[in-house]
């Protein structure tokens, strides 16, 4: 898949968490949708962050690794110390092609379900 296959919701789709936007943007990248298929997009609830709404929250995962890159951070944790650190529940995990697709779809970020 190239850059040009990506897809990027218009400039009217729905105001959603910087979160949401920045684990779309990178799951896009050519080399995690060429690659091979250990990446994730993940839509999840965080303990700390408002529980106001169904899913709050989106991060990338690489097999035992997650990324964090909300509000301009790139920093990279253990799962299992991010899981446990943020108290993780509802989890809803996406491949490359899943979170193209699904944005495609809706006209946003996320999440979608």
């Amino acid at each position: 898949m190239s850059v040009s296959n990506s897809i990027l919701p218009d400039d009217k789709s729905k105001q959603q968490f910087s979160c949401f936007r920045a684990s779309a943007e990178f799951i896009q990248i050519p080399h995690f949708t060429d690659g091979p298929d250990d990446y994730r997009l993940v839509h999840g609830n965080v303990a700390t962050l408002s529980q106001d709404v169904p899913v709050n929250h989106a991060w990338i995962e690489e097999i035992d690794f997650v990324y964090e890159l909300s509000e301009g951070h790139k920093i990279l944790f253990s799962k299992d110390d991010y899981y446990k650190k943020n108290k993780i529940i509802n989890v809803r995990t996406y491949t490359a092609q899943e979170a193209i697709t699904l944005i495609g779809e809706y006209g946003h970020w996320g999440p979608w379900n």
